[in-house]
């Protein structure tokens, strides 16, 4: 176990973001931990906030342990989320984005197979439109400015 979470659902779960993105798997998958969601909010937002996942910079993803990980599609693929910006950051040799763009950018990508993997898994598109209600509204990411800072 990672975590919670299997470690063959994270194998799993990596092997298909590789297929999306064509990023390589690196050797050591990530450490995965499921967090109540006080501590998760003051890792990713340092204040009260919606956040359920967090990939942090030495490749530790924490998530809500209120997500049922493996159990419910939806909640999973929040997983799906936080995996494509661990091989993102490992894509780039463990280097944050460079700048408000670079982020933006990367976010667009992991929301992008995120939802591409929840509609892939899904039997039937009536399934696929049901856990895209239970995510709840779709993110709003902040534009960024030319020499704007990293949200």
């Amino acid at each position: 176990m990672t975590g919670a979470v299997p470690a063959a659902l994270v194998a799993s779960l990596l092997t298909a973001v590789s297929g999306y993105t064509g990023y390589a798997v690196p050797g050591n998958p990530p450490v995965v931990l499921m967090l109540p969601h006080a501590a998760l909010e003051e890792m990713a937002c340092d204040h009260p906030c919606a956040v359920m996942g967090y990939a942090e910079p030495d490749g530790t993803i924490a998530l809500d342990d209120r997500l049922r990980i493996g159990a419910d599609p939806a909640d999973t693929s929040i997983l799906v989320h936080e995996l494509t910006h661990f091989l993102q950051r490992a894509a780039a040799g463990g280097a944050p984005a460079a700048d408000c763009a670079a982020w933006v950018e990367r976010e667009r990508e992991a929301y992008d197979v995120q939802y591409r993997w929840l509609r892939d898994t899904a039997p039937t598109m009536r399934e696929f439109s049901i856990r895209l209600v239970r995510l709840g509204p779709h993110p709003l990411i902040p534009p960024c400015r030319p020499g704007q800072p990293m949200p």
